[in-house]
């Protein structure tokens, strides 16, 4: 039969085009679309990580390139509903699926292997758009694109169907959780990709099926739900409300990026903490979008200001457990609950749904850009992460009524109150100031709200004034502060100028004794602190392999240059060679005004600016006697460094009887079973330090800290007597630790090892306690 003759449509048409079987349909195409488009995401990222020192800004950037990717695809979407005819437009979108078959599977690039010494973001931009480009913009144009295309089936439920957006976000949702718990801890990238190219065939599949229909009941005389069809068309929306709509999206896009960035800076750089902040964000669209959402927004204005409040208490402090990292996404989720909840009161009616999410992606992507790009260049601390989260007070609609109720004296007093409140918080060497002022601040934002239920706007401007306040107080410690694309770091001084300390993120790096107790500056040579004092298993393990060697170690390679501390530990007649991937790590070390070990120590000039796997990789075969790996970026560990295919190039550039040290000391994973086991892979022996009190100098207010360290060989015997000291034990492959690779890593594990066994594994510790024990017997 003839569609647009008119005709009755047939008992076998009612059939096909039941209202369910629609539905049901489109609802399961916008689930694979959604689960294919946020699983590419952490999956190439983490194709590129290891290319860039595993620095957490690659998933900030990576979040930046995706949103403007999206834009890209909501525009094409848009122009196909407002631009061409409906058949013109499915035809389009057929062949633009059809063209990204040609860029299957996904895979990282050819010829994208050198970073440049410059404008990486830009660089990681277009490595991004060559690898995975084009298949994530054919994906991203189906959200709004379907919406559409079921708003002119005629189905009883097609004059709002915004409620699919949440069905779509339910399939990003499962995707992002599957990702860290199912398919890195099981499957290599390899067969992940595949995995995608095979879902994205299901894909096509299933979108042609939907073009089918709406092509079929589009141009019906019979539609199944005429009055849907007749709905007059809604007003052309104003500017005023794109401006809305934009400013909506972007508050919780960058606060999206900039607590993704403070979280994995103090713990890793990995999908695992990736997805986190995204699935919330995503839960949020889930929860807003639908018809009866869970949680009334009500409610979520009355715990924002709380959780705010409860998340500053912790705003500049380490993530040194599960309820702070709990406090900051809980903060997070309800800012972006508030925010999107306020976008969907705001949202037009189906005629303007591509419009609506086209400007949405756009403030997206403006979000974004500020986070990752802008920020960083105008702020030299992460300030854009509570910034950003005090402006979403402004994205409430109560704020401006109640602001417009109050009157500018009561508003810029409490503004002041706010600010003076901050600036009592200026010196981390008064501890009583420390834990009174934010505990403070909590107590009063929280009495605020008990005490009025038009509080918004006062507790607005507490916080608000409290973050100027603190951010500018902060930049008043260090003597330095330098952002790069590898994170925050800042040389402070201590106690007066006694010690100064190199801080990435949370993690000291370095501290050099300055002054003596009388004030008097030291003229000798410095004397390395921290993880690289002369009684710490770092230091040790030196000097017993100088022994081993005879006294001199030859050629010593040292990834990750921090403070320069290591160079100290150099002898007259040894060549030590650095390796540092951020060259304002470089510049600093370098600046006798800041530390004193590369200048004093004579090793100034002997620094390669690079990734260190990539820069050894560079070096001549069997140069080196030790190579020693030290490249924490504050407790985020670069996988890459620990893989299989690393110890390969570690072993084709060691001499015969050459040694690995691996400096693993982490407050959150335990890593000594990665190192055995790629090392068992390759036929080396681990032996790692034991951290019994007691056995090393420890001194936390001197600045000596305990550290973890594991020695790589392939033979016992080059390891000389640290195989019979009662300071270290030998760590055996751990048969439920795969061993990394390039292809593979499971942070999980390490996160859980650590959290139910500590650092250095439990069996090991009792096995150790147990051969103790029968040596004494003996």
């Amino acid at each position: 039969m003839d569609l647009n003759s008119g005709l009755v449509v047939t008992w076998r048409q009612r059939l096909l085009f039941s209202s369910g079987m629609i539905l049901a349909l489109y609802t399961l195409t916008l689930f694979i679309s959604a689960s294919l488009l946020f699983g590419v995401q952490p999956l190439f990222a983490k194709m590129v990580l290891p290319k860039l020192g595993g620095s957490p800004t690659v998933w900030s950037i990576a979040l930046v390139f995706f949103q403007s990717v999206l834009l890209l695809g909501y525009a094409y979407a848009h122009f196909i509903i407002a631009k061409l005819k409906m058949n013109h437009g499915i035809i389009l979108h057929f062949c633009v699926l059809g063209f990204a078959l040609l860029c299957l599977p996904i895979a990282y690039p050819l010829g994208w292997d050198e970073i440049p010494q410059s404008g990486v973001p830009f660089w990681l931009i277009g490595l991004f758009a060559v690898g995975v480009g084009f298949p994530f913009f054919a994906v991203s144009a189906n959200a709004p694109l379907l919406q559409a295309w079921f708003s002119n089936t005629g189905h009883e439920q097609s004059k709002d169907p915004y409620f699919l957006y949440s069905a779509s976000n339910i399939g990003s949702l499962l995707a992002l959780l599957c990702y860290p718990f199912i398919l890195e801890p099981l499957l290599p990238l390899g067969v992940q990709s595949m995995i995608w190219t095979g879902g994205y065939y299901l894909l096509c599949l299933f979108v042609v099926a939907c073009g089918a229909v709406v092509w079929l009941l589009g141009q019906a005389d019979f539609p199944l739900n005429k009055k849907a069809i007749e709905t007059p068309l809604n007003e052309k929306p104003t500017w005023h409300q794109r401006g809305v709509w934009i400013g909506l999206a972007a508050v919780p896009s960058g606060l999206l990026v900039g607590v993704t960035a403070y979280i994995s800076t103090d713990l890793v750089s990995a999908p695992f903490l990736w997805v986190i902040p995204l699935a919330l964000f995503l839960v949020t669209f889930i929860i807003t979008f639908a018809r009866k959402p869970l949680i009334g927004h009500s409610t979520i204005l009355f715990c924002h200001s709380l959780l705010v409040a409860l998340a500053l208490v912790f705003m500049f402090r380490a993530i040194s457990g599960i309820y702070i990292l709990s406090v900051h996404l809980a903060a997070f989720f309800i800012c972006a609950m508030v925010c999107h909840g306020e976008l969907v009161k705001r949202r037009p009616n189906a005629e303007n749904l591509t419009e609506f999410y086209l400007w949405m992606s756009f403030g997206g992507v403006l979000g974004g850009l500020f986070a990752s790009i802008i920020a960083p260049n105008i702020f030299d601390r992460v300030f854009e992460y509570p910034i950003l989260m005090f402006a979403v007070f402004m994205c409430r609609s109560d704020f401006w009524e109640q602001l417009h109720e109050s009157s500018w004296r009561q508003s810029w007093g409490i503004l002041l109150a706010g600010i003076l409140l901050g600036l009592s918080y200026f010196d981390f060497s008064r501890p009583v100031i420390e834990m009174l002022v934010l505990p403070t601040t909590l107590l009063l934002v929280i009495g605020i709200v008990l005490m009025n239920k038009k509080t918004v706007v006062q507790s607005g401007l507490v916080g608000i004034g409290l973050v100027l306040a603190l951010c500018f107080g902060l930049s008043q410690h260090s003597i330095f502060t330098v952002r790069s694309f590898f994170g925050v770091n800042s040389v402070i001084s201590y106690e007066d100028g006694k010690y100064n300390l190199l801080v990435h993120g949370t993690t000291i790096h370095g501290a050099e004794k300055r002054k003596n107790d009388d004030g008097r500056h030291i003229q000798s040579k410095p004397i390395p602190l921290t993880y690289y004092h002369y009684d710490t298993p770092l230091a040790t393990v030196i000097t017993k392999l100088r022994d081993t060697k005879g006294g001199l170690l030859g050629n010593v390679a040292v990834v990750g240059l921090g403070s320069g501390g290591m160079a100290c530990h150099s002898q007259s007649g040894e060549k030590w060679r650095y390796f540092e991937i951020d060259p304002e790590v470089v510049k600093i070390a370098r600046n006798p005004d800041y530390f004193n070990f590369l200048a004093t120590c004579g090793e100034i000039d002997n620094v390669v600016i690079g990734d260190g796997r990539v820069m050894l990789e560079k070096e001549s075969d069997h140069k080196f006697d030790v190579i020693v790996l030290d490249a924490f970026s504050s407790d985020s560990i670069p996988v890459h460094l620990m893989t299989s295919e690393a110890m390969a190039i570690y072993f084709q550039k060691l001499k015969p009887g050459g040694v690995l040290v691996f400096h693993i000391a982490n407050r959150y994973m335990e890593l000594g079973s990665v190192v055995s086991s790629t090392a068992a892979n390759h036929g080396g022996v681990t032996y790692i330090n034991k951290l019994t009190k007691g056995l090393w100098r420890v001194n936390k207010n001197s600045f000596i800290f305990e550290s973890l360290v594991a020695v790589v060989a392939r033979d016992p015997k080059d390891l000389g007597t640290i195989t019979k000291s009662e300071r270290w034990f030998q760590l055996e492959q751990d048969l439920f630790s795969k061993p990394w690779t390039d292809d593979y890593s499971n942070i999980l594990g390490a996160l859980f090892r650590a959290y139910f066994y500590g650092i250095v594994p439990k069996e090991y510790r009792l096995k150790n306690e147990k051969n103790k024990q029968g040596n004494r017997a003996n």
